[in-house]
């Protein structure tokens, strides 16, 4: 069983041979402005693009002035921070943004990044809105930008070589992939008023009260529709449609993204329909807790489901079947009647355990974070494609936004037409 050092081994004598930059001049330094300053970019971000000598973080921006304290002692130096984000994109001197902000602002802030001429790491999914995704397409072609979606699996060494394995042909026709994400939006147990939990839980969802110190509520809405301030709102707006589209699209981005790639996907699913129900707390305006969601694909099918199993993404072939997620593979044989008709298996078990991606805060060329930042560097300079284009980002963003729409017109199949989405009759 090959670890994760290994592979990290590997991908270090990678990036050097890419050649990793050297404390760069500062006037050949690309400078960076952060547009959204919340856990993400604290945790993960920031880090990242101040280790890589390539980048300087210049600007800081958030509605919420807690994040901007937080986020400015992290970059450490001269930082200008800023409540309106469109301050950051009228500095000449910035060349690239990095959008970390609540989905449904992600798009509205890319088109005119991208006519601002800055280059755009953006975080995912792409958008809240499957029209959004279209557009952010159209702006990045539109003014030639470099735009890398933050799905950062498409860098990783390991993922890489599970990637290697199913191009083998190892595992057959494949014809089914399932993509497990456990957990919805459901209260977990044993927490306080204070609120917790990444997509729920604690303060109840209508409670409404003034917004804190220090938020611009009003921004933070954007073009969302207006609605009372609340707690849960600000700190767990992935659960609500205004804002995002649950765990689906948060993680099941994520997942779903990994058999695009394997699979060679270009374009969303052909349909989508959604199984659903909120039996966990009452129904309100925060997507379901529990959600099955089956994709129709040219040559496969594919499943999302909320049960309580490992998170990660099943390849299911006619030879073999492969899991994978961020803590290692296994590639297993499957041919069926093997056992009994006391023949061998067609390839032997094998297991890959990964364990030790540097934990939040840190930063390293060998992460997946830190190769996906070095990515989205090299093709600044050559203006080239990055791995996780916009195109491919938002190609893997639209099947879990038409998994949420479905679910908002009470389980309808939503079928893609080439060029948009519509919920069949």
């Amino acid at each position: 069983m090959e670890n994760r050092r290994s592979f990290l081994t590997r991908a270090a004598l990678g990036v050097a041979a890419a050649g990793v930059p050297s404390a760069p001049a500062a006037s050949d330094q690309f400078v960076v402005g952060f547009i959204g300053t919340g856990i993400r970019a604290n945790a993960s971000l920031i880090p990242q693009f101040k280790f890589n000598p390539g980048f300087r973080v210049a600007a800081l921006c958030d509605v919420y002035k807690p994040n901007l304290d937080e986020a400015a002692p992290r970059v450490g130096g001269k930082v200008d921070t800023y409540g309106d984000y469109r301050r950051v994109l009228d500095r000449k001197d910035i060349d690239v943004v990095v959008i970390a902000t609540p989905d449904h602002w992600h798009v509205p802030m890319l088109i005119e990044a991208c006519a601002a001429g800055k280059d755009v790491y953006l975080e995912k999914p792409v958008s809240n809105d499957i029209d959004m995704c279209l557009k952010g397409i159209a702006a990045a072609r539109k003014y030639n930008r470099v735009v890398q979606v933050g799905l950062m699996q498409r860098s990783s060494a390991p993922f890489m070589e599970a990637y290697k394995e199913v191009q083998s042909g190892i595992l057959g026709k494949v014809r089914h992939v399932v993509v497990i994400n456990p957990g919805g939006s459901a209260p977990r147990r044993n927490q306080n008023a204070a609120g917790g939990g990444a997509q729920g839980g604690g303060r109840a969802a209508a409670e409404s009260s003034d917004p804190p110190p220090g938020l611009d509520w009003e921004m933070f809405q954007g073009a969302a529709p207006r609605r009372p301030y609340s707690y849960q709102r600000q700190r767990n707006w992935r659960s609500y449609w205004d804002y995002g589209c649950g765990p689906l699209s948060d993680w099941g981005v994520h997942l779903l993204d990994i058999a695009h790639w394997y699979l060679g996907v270009t374009e969303p699913s052909r349909s989508a329909a959604a199984a659903f129900g909120w039996f966990s707390r009452p129904q309100d305006d925060r997507v379901p807790d529990t959600t099955e969601i089956s994709w129709q694909y040219p040559n496969f099918v594919a499943d999302y489901s909320s049960r309580s199993e490992v998170l990660g993404t099943y390849l299911w072939g006619d030879e073999g079947v492969l899991f994978v997620n961020r803590y290692g593979y296994t590639v297993r044989p499957v041919t069926a009647n093997w056992r009994n008709t006391g023949g061998k298996p067609p390839f032997e078990e094998k297991k890959v355990a990964l364990h030790d991606e540097p934990q939040n805060y840190q930063a390293s060329f060998e992460s997946d974070c830190g190769r996906h930042v070095m990515n989205f560097l090299s093709c600044i300079k050559s203006r080239q494609r990055p791995v996780c284009d916009i195109e491919i980002g938002a190609f893997s963003t639209i099947p879990t936004l038409m998994g949420g729409l479905s679910i908002r017109n009470g389980g309808k199949t939503v079928a893609w037409n080439g060029h948009g989405a519509a919920v069949l009759a």
